[in-house]
């Protein structure tokens, strides 16, 4: 059985059942393109899951198709676009790799690597614990993908022994790398007491909480795999997702050495450290994971033998009958996590008395929390702090990089072809996110030419990123101001440009009681932006409608005047500036 089948039968927030959706048709036997759909492998919330064969390399593939549902949903499509096409660039031996995005007769789909085999939760339940050298070699080889991911910024957002597939020579890759989880499902889950939910068994307590997330979200969800595929069980269960996810936040997990007596203390420490409460207790990246494990292989080598240099193991195959304590030396007594303390650092622990405040904090979190936490893209972004707007072209990436931010905002600016201008301007901070000199230009010639393009659906995913991007400028909150303006003329609501534009330029009374009339903005190229946005509300108030309107027009025009009033005086500042170390 491949891993696509045991994969979509477990119950996960992304691939779910949904009794209440209308039945998708069974692309079985059609061709999407280059791909022939051979046979249905699993369905779910998001959509179905195929074995296709593609035509021009003649190989075997797995088809990811989207719901229906989901091509209505712009920003959602073009974040989940966006990510697969960074795992596209991964191209890592323990990451399944993403070959093509397509869409073809209004289906949607990813293909991707077709890996037979099994996953880990499948090989637990039939096996037990993991024997240590296999152990260890699956360690290394999930430590090393999500490395490689955090190099480019990738969070997954949902490590769990589903996601971790086995070749039968022991090969470890980690799937659904930067596919967008259903957040609506989440929630749906959250109120469900009783229900078996994959993912909150090996959340991290500050997604549990909805708080931005980073790479370490990733290593505390890999700490709770490799416990589970070294004890035999999750370290945590409960009833419901909402208690569940109180344990992670505010309860310690039970001694790997009490559940299995053989596990080194060194593996031991290396787990809990990874799943300490606070991001910063942990490990900070892969890199420090991979060498400690290195020390601990290298210590167990005069007891288990040489376990191999190589990543790869022979995997034993999942469907022989499982033998009574098959090399695992679990202790299957029952214990509580309440009983038994682990054998952590003090600063690990937390009271007893926090634990009411905790669960009110993670019952507020969790059923609020998770349905308002922040996009990972890149994000999101992919993490908390990727810039803005990539999501929206994907095609960003496939722009020639240059040497700086300037040169790479000269080349959208003097070479880009007409086509390209939306992908270019996104190369610059793409490719330069540490120059916000030239990003916050960038993202200004990236907004004109989305709005003089009409394209409202990616403005308005741009401006909602911009919003709540944490690290923007302030030229980057005032362009998210006029792109507001700019989506509410597209709409043909002139008193929404009137009331925002207003704000913008500030109340005119002030000029009228004789105070100086200082401008809210101080970028020229904002300003002129503003300015050729109300240049077109003004020829909008002009025709004939119900949009026409003489006040409205004295008002715009009023605002306008304002405008490029300031304007005038900014350029002037500016060229004052310019020459004043000459006159000197």
């Amino acid at each position: 059985m491949s891993h696509h089948e045991q994969g979509t039968t477990a119950e996960t927030p992304a691939w779910s059942s949904d009794s209440t959706e209308s039945p998708v048709r069974d692309l079985t036997g059609t061709t999407l393109g280059d791909f022939e759909v051979k046979r249905l492998l699993g369905r779910g919330g998001m959509g179905q899951v195929y074995l296709a064969t593609q035509i021009s390399l003649n190989r075997p593939v797995a088809l990811k198709v989207l719901h229906p549902r989901y091509l209505s949903k712009p920003i959602y499509l073009s974040r989940f676009e966006a990510e697969a096409t960074a795992v596209a660039k991964l191209n890592h031996p323990n990451i399944v790799h993403v070959y093509t995005l397509g869409y073809v007769d209004q289906v949607r789909f990813i293909a991707m690597e077709y890996v037979e085999g099994t996953n880990l939760r499948e090989y637990i339940n039939k096996k037990g614990a993991l024997d240590l050298p296999l152990a260890l070699s699956i360690m290394r080889q999930a430590g090393q993908a999500i490395g490689a991911a955090g190099e480019i910024g990738l969070v997954h957002r949902d490590i769990k022994p589903e996601n971790l597939l086995l070749t039968r020579k022991g090969r470890a890759k980690v799937a659904d790398f930067g596919l967008c989880r259903d957040l609506g499902a989440d929630r749906l889950h959250v109120t469900q007491p009783g229900t078996t939910m994959g993912t909150p068994l090996y959340m991290s307590p500050e997604q549990a909480q909805g708080k931005p997330l980073d790479h370490r979200s990733d290593l505390y969800s890999l700490g709770v795999t490799f416990y589970h595929m070294l004890s035999g069980e999750p370290p945590f269960r409960a009833d419901s997702a909402v208690a569940l996810a109180l344990k992670h936040v505010s309860e310690q997990p039970v001694s790997l050495r009490v559940r299995r007596p053989d596990i080194p203390l060194e593996l031991e420490r290396l787990v809990l450290k990874l799943m300490a409460k606070s991001p910063a207790d942990r490990y900070q990246s892969a890199a420090e994971i991979l060498a400690d494990l290195a020390k601990i292989r290298a210590s167990l080598q005069p007891t288990l033998g040489s376990i191999g240099d190589e990543n790869a193991i022979s995997l034993p195959r999942v469907d022989e009958a499982a033998k009574a304590g098959s090399g695992s030396g679990v202790a299957l007594a029952a214990t509580t996590a309440t009983s038994t303390l682990p054998l952590v650092t003090s600063r690990l622990y937390r009271p007893r008395t926090l634990l009411l405040t905790g669960m009110i904090f993670v019952l507020v979190g969790a059923a609020l929390g998770w349905s308002a936490r922040p996009s990972d893209l890149p994000g999101g972004n992919l993490v908390a702090r990727r810039p803005p707007g990539l999501a929206i072209e994907p095609r960003w990436a496939l722009i020639p990089r240059q040497d700086s931010a300037e040169e790479q905002y000269r080349y959208a600016q003097l070479r880009a072809v007409e086509l390209d201008l939306v992908a270019a301007w996104l190369a610059v901070p793409g490719f330069h996110s540490h120059s916000p000199e030239w990003m916050s230009p960038a993202y200004l010639q990236l907004a004109r030419r989305l709005y003089c393009q009409g394209d409202q659906d990616r403005l308005s995913a741009f401006k909602a990123e911009l919003v709540a991007w944490q690290v923007a400028k302030t030229p980057d909150q005032e362009l998210a101001r006029i792109i507001d303006c700019a989506l509410k003329l597209l709409s043909k609501d002139l008193d929404g440009v009137i009331d925002g534009m207003a704000r913008i330029a500030g109340p005119d009374e002030r000029a009228r009681a004789g105070a100086r009339d200082e401008p809210n903005i101080y970028d020229p190229g904002l300003l002129e932006f503003s300015v050729e946005i109300l240049a077109d509300a003004l020829k909008l108030a002009s025709q004939p409608g119900p949009q026409a309107s003489e006040i409205k027009k004295e008002k715009l025009v009023g605002i306008q005047n304002r405008l490029i009033s300031y304007l005038r005086r900014v350029q002037m500042s500016e060229w004052a500036s310019r020459l004043k170390p000459q006159t000197e």
